[in-house]
């Protein structure tokens, strides 16, 4: 079995456009979200300096890596215009990738944190926004690039 693509989201808790209030926002129109995961795990050399053939290793830490969203840029939609703040803002913030196999939206439960939904698979991590970038091109439409380094650990909800 696979599911689609289409119908799948990214969203994340603003605590900049009304400060007093936190409120969960959806990306308007990704095209794609690239890297959703662990991350590789780090390695912890441990050749001997009597080996002459192949280096040894333990596996360390998983590194978080950055994700580099693309998305199609609209200087009118919230959640484009937010992306600025966020980065000069420089904070981790809590983010889901919601899957296609459900509508549902993540919530907010006590202290403000972000809940998944249970009836579709969703993964969970926390990130800063590390740039965005927008690109404009001959004969196309203005996109943009949102990068974010994530931090600790991915938590899976898996559909009920």
């Amino acid at each position: 079995m696979a599911i689609k693509t289409q119908g799948s989201g990214l969203y994340f808790v603003d605590s900049i456009t009304v400060p007093a209030t936190r409120a969960i926002i959806k990306l308007v129109c990704p095209t794609g979200i690239p890297g959703v995961g662990a991350g590789a795990r780090s390695n912890i050399p441990t050749t001997c300096l009597d080996e002459t053939e192949e280096e040894t290793y333990l596996l360390g830490l998983a590194v978080p890596a950055q994700m580099a969203i693309p998305f199609n840029f609209d200087p009118r939609q919230v959640s484009h215009q937010i992306l600025f703040d966020l980065k000069a803002l420089g904070e981790n913030l809590e983010w889901t990738v919601g899957f296609s196999d459900g509508i549902a939206a993540p919530t907010l439960g006590t202290d403000d944190v972000m809940v998944p939904p249970t009836d579709r698979t969703s993964a969970r991590f926390t990130a800063a926004v590390a740039d965005v970038a927008i690109d404009i091109a001959t004969n196309t439409i203005v996109t943009g690039t949102l990068t974010l380094q994530r931090s600790g650990k991915t938590t899976w909800t898996w559909k009920s």
